[in-house]
């Protein structure tokens, strides 16, 4: 079988310039020649996040980033407000306990979004809290988070607040610097459009001014932020603790060229919102129903129930796979056995992918489950948009 073209939440199908850069000889992490490389992506970086703030780039998944951030904001003992409402959103509730914090947990239902109302009632209940925590957007179940409104909340409580991005920046528009966000994370496989192995930070000084002030013991070594911070501000041409993949951080600066120079980024967002709009009207044309409300649905991954004619969706993303040669991702939790997800990341976000496998979608009900489609009615959204990317 040839390889499958990607529809995942992550990794992505990347640009053929991105996949050009990451092809290049391996540059030390160090030098005149990798220097400019480096000092450019984290400017760009910047842009996206839409921040002043420090950018920390890691050879790490985003949940090794996630890790670092919140180990170094928050020590053992210490309460940590989480909204919980989603797989990854659980991620981080096991990755503070694993550090010994204690966990309070604002929980709602998977697939809507998190309630600040039930976050403010959390918060008057817990005056010590150290720290408020909200996932974005939750891939597991396509939903995106009002951080505006928590943004809102860890001004009044007065506390640090930490968003895990990882799926969110660069995707939609989100104002690092305006919202007040003290410590960002996202990775380099999500809508940065790239390969899997960076975790990227945006550490505000309020964030430096908190993780210095607390004991390092729980940290360990590489996670440690304020270590990276130190290494930052050493002299020389080595401003991170150990050896960077200087391949992929080559390649991050191709996408980031990308996205910025060519596409802008508010027509990356556009690209991006574009296809959501698709994808959820093909999706529904063909009767699968997308899981989240259209006001709070992400714009990097769709969660939809098949048709309930369909005993179980592994049956579609089987088809899918074989019949058209496009890899959509199991959903997760209790959506596991009657839901897909597909992402709208890289060339997941154009028509040259988008198109075909709605025409799949039709091709399955049409012919495994014998239900009267009219040929081309997952692409009437298309159509209506007027735009192709």
């Amino acid at each position: 079988m040839a390889r499958p073209k990607l529809l995942l939440p992550g990794p992505i199908d990347i640009w053929e310039e991105t996949l050009q850069a990451l092809s290049e000889q391996v540059l030390p992490h160090y030098g005149e020649d990798f220097g400019p490389i480096y000092e450019e992506t984290v400017s760009m970086l910047r842009t996206i996040f839409q921040t002043r703030n420090d950018i920390i780039i890691m050879t790490a998944p985003g949940s090794g980033a996630l890790d670092a951030g919140l180990c170094s904001l928050f020590r053992p003992g210490e309460q940590v407000v989480v909204a919980t409402n989603g797989p990854f959103a659980n991620r981080l509730v096991e990755i503070l306990k694993a550090f010994r914090s204690e966990v309070v947990a604002v929980d709602d239902p998977w697939g809507e979004p998190a309630d600040p109302v039930k976050m403010r009632e959390a918060l008057e209940r817990h005056p010590a809290a150290a720290g408020l925590v909200v996932v974005a957007n939750d891939t597991g179940t396509g939903v995106r988070n009002p951080i505006e409104e928590y943004a809102g909340l860890a001004r009044e409580f007065d506390l640090p607040f930490f968003v895990d991005g990882v799926s969110a920046l660069g995707g939609y528009d989100i104002p690092v610097d305006e919202l007040g966000i003290d410590v960002a994370v996202t990775s380099s496989n999500k809508a940065l459009e790239t390969a899997p192995g960076l975790g990227i930070l945006a550490v505000s000084d309020r964030a430096w001014e908190i993780i210095r002030a607390k004991d390092s013991a729980h940290r360990g070594w590489y996670y440690d932020l304020s270590v990276w911070k130190s290494a930052s501000e050493a002299s020389g041409e080595h401003p991170y603790p150990t050896t960077q993949s200087s391949s992929l951080i080559v390649s991050l600066r191709a996408s980031l060229r990308r996205i910025i120079h060519r596409e802008t980024l508010q027509g990356h967002w556009s690209r991006y919102a574009w296809a959501q709009s698709v994808v959820r009207a093909g999706l529904r044309a063909v009767g699968c129903a997308p899981i989240v409300a259209d006001a709070a649905a992400s714009f990097t991954v769709t969660t939809f129930r098949v048709h309930p004619d369909v005993s179980e969706a592994a049956e579609l993303r089987t088809y899918l796979l074989r019949n058209h040669g496009f890899l959509a991702a199991q959903a997760m939790g209790e959506f596991a056995r009657d839901s897909l997800r597909v992402g709208h990341m890289g060339k997941a976000g154009s028509r040259e992918y988008i198109e075909p496998f709605l025409l799949g979608m039709e091709e399955f009900f049409r012919t495994v489950m014998g239900h009267d489609l009219a040929r081309g009615c997952s692409l009437e959204g298309l159509r209506r948009s007027g735009t192709s990317y």
